[in-house]
């Protein structure tokens, strides 16, 4: 198998969101099954047409039809065995020639989407039961009839077993689909050959990993010979299992996320060091074929080897206390790398002195007896919620209505009660979504969990913004993070919509990770995270000012009209209830409709920003020579405040918009600046033209309980608002909208389109959150501060 580092990444990704679970799918290679027809006479491999029909039900949908071609030839070629050069140097090279050779032209695909299926346990001590066996021998009956010798095939257990290790199910599970694949005979029992298989299909998803496999293989190897507990020469299902949880590097290598212990657990990943360091363990430096590697803790970055790992001290911090108590006392670790002391500031050598890991401070051991056994939490005590400062909730001594309405949900958080420091600290609660900005989201999440307490940190893809919101709910000062779009912003501001804060609603700071993120560049947080130190941005948000920010409730009512309704305006579901940013109908919710379901239907030619520009740019084009949204005051009535608003003399119009902030489309400002304010002599004018002029001077504010309504000509007036050259069109500054369509508009909430049939929109506002602004921006932005602009000359 030789897949790219790229092709290994994308299919991890793939992997993680899969529709149906490997486990319940062997069934289907069974004579009965739905892939038995593309089987091989011997049961070993399958076609072309079987490794597409089975990926398209793996995943719900189809893969991108070049990742499709290159997997297939990947999947062709022999196991890579370890050598001294590059472990890619010959793949593309490889792939190439084959794919010239007899692939070109054969394979198509669309897009790729799906949820994860939920997996039935089977029991700790049940027999192995085979779900599926793939023989050596003819034993599931005939086969299907013989294809041209000719023809492409891949064998099947590398796919199978390489798609366990990566799809997201416990280790039991995926132990289990890895131990009845290589069971080729179904007997209960691996022998040699098929643990030698296992192993090598191991090392293959390692080297892919980018670990050491020289050291690992033969780490694994004794593992292999250990859970051997009988010393009969083979494994049995039980004794394959009990072995494999036990095996810390097997089980970082099955991707199984480790939950926090309050024992000293650590909880490992695997890390390429930049820098010299030095095993806690057996004291000698991490070295590995491809640099500097070891396992990690997340928590507390105790490194071990590999190989070390099960002789690592159980040493990792409490994230909360046993009882309440107010005094914190260091959590020393040897330091495994060079540092600076901070007490007489020359520099700490490779174990030469100690780590504090929660004020982050290293000491010479001559120097520790000067330093204080209380930790102060070091430069980001304002940040910290200390482990001292959180406890099980039953220890709260004043039983009041604040435990006694607890919602306890199935999350440890909810059996956890935290208490406000005494100092003037304000504990920062950071959610962050991991499926934002790529890779990002992941690595600011481990950041995070080392430089905070471990409690302050949730993934919100595996329990939502819920549990970390309960836990701060009862503090009396702290702020929030949230690190995503625009989109998990208003998950965020929608969960507290729902909870009760007795010390009042927390502000939220914004870490941009999303595409657009117009409301992060309108709170100064930046157009996007470039992997800025996060010292600096957690500083940045000890300085920051707090500034409410409106929020709209939309109901939506769909119209029943005289005449029987086509099918064809049917149309979807409205994304959101709640207008955080923006609402538009028209000209530039039919782009964004257009190019949301492009991407869904093709999400390979989305795979990068300059091409997302481009295929915008090529919408864009399109509706500018269709005009699909034109006449548009034929077909719509506005009602702003209890007034009708006329579009009948601005019969160019294709679209509307309501802006609730100064941002919309990655940093466009359709509002505009405001003109200065002249004297001019009552009278002079007509009453709509003096209206029209006053409306020009209004300025906008995001917490002024006013939404402002503008018009959009063309989807080429857009391209001219992008670049700054002109506005919209100002229609009304107000506190209640309704529209009504007479027919079919693509909408847009925050830049999620939807198609809605004829309807009634009422907008009232619902509600202010407060939002932490930068005390200076981030990095260069053409945005406008958010409280009330001053008024220029500028027209």
């Amino acid at each position: 198998m030789l897949l790219s580092p790229e092709q290994f990444s994308r299919l991890s990704e793939y992997a993680a969101y899969s529709r149906r679970k490997l486990k319940d799918m062997l069934s289907d290679f069974q004579q009965d099954g739905k892939f038995y027809s593309y089987l091989s006479v011997d049961g070993q491999t399958i076609n072309i047409d079987g490794f597409r029909a089975f990926l398209i039900d793996y995943f719900g949908a189809d893969l991108p039809s070049d990742l499709v071609d290159q997997l297939f030839l990947s999947f062709s070629k022999p196991p890579i065995k370890e050598r001294r050069t590059s472990l890619f140097e010959d793949a593309i090279s490889t792939v190439r020639a084959k794919f010239t050779e007899s692939i070109t032209g054969r394979m198509g695909g669309l897009n790729i989407a799906g949820g994860s299926g939920q997996q039935t346990d089977r029991s700790q001590g049940s027999e192995p039961q085979a779900l599926v066996c793939i023989p050596e021998d003819d034993v599931m009956g005939p086969r299907a009839p013989s294809t041209d010798p000719q023809e492409p095939r891949i064998p099947l257990k590398p796919l199978i077993c390489t798609l366990s290790l990566l799809e997201a199910d416990t280790p039991e599970n995926k132990l289990d689909v890895v131990f009845h694949v290589y069971d080729s005979d179904g007997n209960g029992f691996l022998d040699k050959s098929e643990i030698d298989g296992i192993i090598e299909q191991m090392m293959n998803v390692a080297r892919y990993q980018q670990w050491d496999t020289i050291e690992l293989e033969q780490i694994i190897r004794q593992m292999m010979v250990d859970i051997d507990y009988d010393n009969d020469g083979i494994v049995s299902f039980d004794e394959w299992r009990r072995g494999g949880l036990t095996n810390i590097p097997l089980l970082v290598l099955l991707g199984f996320d480790t939950e926090m212990k309050e024992d000293g657990s650590h909880v490992w990943r695997l890390r390429h060091f930049t820098k010299p360091t030095y095993c806690n363990a057996c004291c000698s430096i991490l070295v590995g074929w491809g640099g500097k590697q070891g396992l990690s803790c997340s928590l507390c970055k105790y490194t071990v080897h590999e190989r070390c790992v099960r002789s690592a001290a159980t040493n990792c911090i409490r994230t909360y206390s046993s009882r309440q108590q107010d005094k914190l006392y260091h959590h020393w670790q040897d330091a495994n790398a060079a540092a600076k002391c901070v007490k007489c500031k020359a520099t700490v050598g490779v174990f030469q002195g100690k780590g504090c890991r929660w004020c982050h401070n290293y000491v010479h051991h001559r120097c520790m007896s000067a330093l204080a056994q209380e930790c102060d939490l070091g430069a980001l005590v304002h940040h910290i919620l200390p482990p001292t400062h959180i406890f099980p909730a039953f220890l709260e001594r004043k039983t009041s209505t604040s435990l006694k309405n607890h919602n306890f949900g199935s999350h440890s958080a909810s059996l956890l009660q935290a208490i406000s420091p005494s100092n003037d600290c304000r504990p920062l609660l950071v959610l962050v979504n991991p499926k934002s900005g790529g890779k990002q989201g992941v690595k600011i999440l481990q950041k995070f969990e080392y430089l905070l307490n471990p409690r302050q940190v949730y993934d919100l893809s595996k329990t939502g913004p819920e549990p970390g919101l309960q836990l701060f709910s009862t503090l009396k000062n702290c702020n929030i993070l949230v690190c995503g779009g625009d989109g998990t912003i208003g998950w965020v501001l929608e969960s507290m919509d729902k909870m009760t804060f007795p010390h009042g609603r927390p502000p939220v700071a914004v870490l941009p990770l999303g595409t657009g993120n117009d409301l992060a560049r309108c709170l100064r947080w930046g157009g996007g995270y470039e992997n800025e130190n996060l010292h600096k941005i957690l500083e940045q948000i000890e300085k920051s000012s707090l500034i409410d920010m409106d929020r709209w409730q939309i109901k939506i009512e769909i119209t029943e009209n005289k005449s029987a309704r086509r099918a064809s305006e049917k149309g979807d579901s409205p994304p959101y209830s709640i207008i955080n940013n923006y609402f538009s109908i028209g000209v530039d919710a039919s782009i964004a409709h257009r190019f949301h379901v492009m991407r869904e239907k093709f999400p390979e030619k989305f795979n990068s920003r300059m091409r997302n520009k481009l295929w915008y740019f090529e919408l864009g084009t399109s509706e500018t020579l269709s005009s699909s949204c034109k006449n548009l005051h034929e077909q719509i009535d506005i009602l702003c405040d209890g007034e009708s608003i006329d579009l009948g003399q601005d019969a160019s119009l294709e679209g509307i918009a309501l802006l609730n902030i100064p941002s919309i489309y990655g940093g466009s400002n359709l509002w505009g600046r405001s003109r200065k304010s002249k004297g001019r002599m009552p009278g002079l004018f007509p009453m709509k033209n003096a209206e029209k002029m006053q409306l020009q001077t209004r300025v906008q504010d995001i917490g002024d309980g006013l939404i402002e309504l503008v018009g959009l000509e063309s989807a080429m007036q857009m391209g001219q608002i992008k670049a700054g050259v002109r506005g919209a069109r100002r229609l009304s500054q107000c506190s209640t909208v309704v529209i009504q369509t007479h027919k079919s508009f693509p909408m847009q909430i925050d830049g999620e389109p939807w198609m809605q049939p004829p309807c009634i929109i009422q907008i009232t506002h619902k509600n202010q959150a407060k939002m932490l602004v930068a005390a200076a921006p981030r990095k260069r932005s053409s945005w406008m501060l958010l409280k009330r602009q001053s008024t220029n000359d500028d027209n």
